[in-house]
């Protein structure tokens, strides 16, 4: 895909001369602009300032902060996330203050920096290969999926693995020289692969995308960033005292993996289909994707290069998928990447649309925003949605929308040669045939991609999607949140303040309750597993997390949460010992109860 919209368009497109050109840029200051910038900015600071963090990400903070409190490093701290994450999210969350609200909304605020950032880098680098509309195009809409990405993926390692490979293929594609190109791209790519290890498929698409503009470029990527993450790695194995226990415990607690029982294909295939309907329920633009292509390789001139756009973009998507179906949960945010893919390709092909053509494909257009109004409406119908067989319907409209689109810009042309050719000739009229006195401005498909991406923010907009049925939106995702709180508060008022306690609840009600805990395993993960995961007792973190209980001087004080850790599931041994240390009330319905330790 060298010659795919990567050479180095003339200098008309680069908006330095050439009469009219103005027509076929993205102009900002336009009306249709200024509404575009307007409505983007006024939805980012509605979800920054409501939608919080999803309860993963209190789960990492509350191991921080309460570790923290004991002066234990996040370097030795298990929250189920690698030595990079935990950093990461440390240092977001170190320049923060105020209430829990307060905090969360500019841990927010540092992410949409991230975003415009890498949005920034990778328009930058995308200009020295393509006109600068489509270059805006694709890394204005890779940004603005990240921004809008739901509660459930925002600040994952998912979502940041796609900025640091944002960046990373901005660094590749956008220094001159090779060699320091390659060398500024692998620290970020490392990184995106060592913020959970199953992020090495993020990299390997990043990896792809630029091999398919540069082979020599792609090749030398690959090899620096295995080096690359060798180097890290090793330092922080080596930063870390437990980071290759961790690394060869964890995969024993997921019992859904692929390689912790038998692959049954129809059944993998069918759970994939629907695993593609919830993503696409919750990010509707992913539906998009097979229309972006069609009108993308419909501008191209070549057969080859309409073969090896449709390949690219299908091992892109194999790769997204790739990474879901291997760690078996199925969670929304293992496949983060898919909707970016999707934003971006379809800005590539709007972009390159409008070069042949002069005018957005109208229908692409309206079906982009028809599902973002559509996508939030559906927790109405919550109960009577088959999200496989809806997505397959989005999907299928798409393809015949941009099939209309195409039949409908061949019919204004008549005779006229293949389409796309005249946008990649140098020196090409800043005005395509057949647009004239039908101008729309750019700024105007933008907006509807716009409301496409922010399906997401809305509080009927679903968060969590699980195979066809709407589980969580998020007005529900706050009430629990809210439930939470209220929960902790309860609890914290039976304890003496500043008081050490030992947890054995899940993330989220200890982010509430914030007291300090001297273990290690803030939360006992290990517990909390399946019983026919019969190797999970025998290893050394479930030792160490029962020694957190069965030690001289356990904390005077625990925190359980029977509905997390029920002490008549978990192994009859580890919930003994709980019983000898601490004497825990009934519940009696309360969400959590305070035990005391047997002195």
């Amino acid at each position: 895909m060298t010659d795919i919209s990567t050479a180095s368009p003339p200098a008309a497109e680069r908006g330095r001369t050439g009469p009219g050109t103005a027509s076929r840029r993205l102009r900002l200051t336009s009306p249709a602009g200024w509404t575009t910038i307007v409505t983007t900015a006024a939805l980012l600071i509605h979800t920054t300032l409501t939608a919080g963090v999803f309860l993963d990400i209190r789960y990492v903070l509350a191991a921080l902060r309460t570790t923290g409190a004991s002066g234990i490093s996040p370097s030795e701290t298990f929250a189920h996330r690698p030595f990079f994450y935990r950093w990461t999210i440390h240092a977001l969350d170190s320049v923060t203050g105020g209430t829990d609200a307060v905090r969360e909304a500019l841990m927010r605020s540092a992410g949409l920096a991230l975003c415009a950032a890498a949005g920034l880098l990778l328009h930058r680098a995308l200009r020295r290969r393509m006109p600068g509309r489509d270059a805006l195009l694709v890394a204005g809409l890779t940004a603005l999926t990240l921004a809008f990405a739901p509660v459930i993926d925002y600040l994952q390692p998912e979502w940041f693995a796609l900025v640091l490979a944002a960046v990373a293929v901005a660094a590749a594609l956008g220094v001159r020289d090779r060699s320091r190109a390659v060398a500024l791209a692998a620290l970020p790519l490392a990184l995106a692969v060592l913020m959970k290890y199953s992020t090495a498929g993020t990299a390997a698409m990043a990896l792809l995308v630029v091999f398919a503009v540069d082979r020599a470029r792609g090749l030398l990527l690959a090899a620096a960033t295995a080096v690359g993450t060798g180097a890290l790695f090793a330092f922080s194995a080596w930063s870390g005292s437990r980071e290759l226990q961790w690394l060869r415990d964890m995969p024993y607690i997921n019992a859904h993996a692929l390689d912790n029982g038998p692959v049954v294909l129809p059944d993998l295939l069918l759970r994939t289909a629907y695993y593609l309907g919830d993503r696409t329920a919750l990010t509707p633009v992913l539906a998009l994707l097979p229309g972006a292509l069609l009108l993308f390789a419909a501008t191209l001139p070549a057969r080859r290069q309409r073969v090896e756009a449709a390949l690219v973009t299908l091992l892109l998507l194999v790769l997204g998928l790739a990474v879901v179906v291997y760690q078996g949960n199925w969670f929304a945010y293992h496949g983060e990447s898919l909707p970016v893919v999707a934003a971006a390709l379809t800005g590539l092909a709007i972009g390159r649309w409008y070069g042949a053509h002069g005018r957005p494909p109208l229908c692409l257009t309206v079906l982009a925003l028809l599902y973002g109004v559509l996508a939030p409406l559906l927790a109405f119908v919550r109960a009577d949605v088959d999200t496989a067989a809806l997505a397959g319907l989005a999907w299928a409209a798409a393809l015949l929308g941009a099939a209309a689109d195409l039949l409908r810009a061949r019919a204004d042309r008549p005779g006229a040669e293949a389409p796309g050719a005249e946008a990649d000739r140098p020196g090409a009229k800043a005005e395509a045939p057949g647009a004239r006195g039908r101008r729309v401005p750019v700024a105007l498909p933008v907006l509807a991609l716009v409301a496409c991406l922010a399906a997401t923010v809305w509080p009927t907009s679903g968060v969590r999607i699980i195979e066809g049925t709407i589980v969580t939106t998020n007005a529900e995702l706050t009430e629990q949140a809210r439930s939470a709180e209220a929960a902790a508060r309860q609890v914290d008022a039976e304890l003496p303040p500043g008081a050490p306690v030992l947890y054995l609840t899940f993330g989220q009600q200890a982010y509430y309750i914030g007291h300090p805990t001297a273990c290690r395993y803030p939360f006992p993960t290990f517990f909390n597993v399946p019983r026919q995961l019969t190797e999970v007792p025998s290893l050394e973190s479930t030792r160490e997390n029962v020694r957190c209980i069965t030690q001289e001087h356990p904390a005077a004080y625990a925190v359980y949460q029977p509905n997390w850790l029920s002490l008549g599931v978990i192994d009859p041994r580890i919930a003994a010992d709980i019983r000898r240390t601490y004497a825990c009330p009934p519940p009696r319905g309360r969400q959590l109860v305070v035990c005391r330790a047997r002195r």
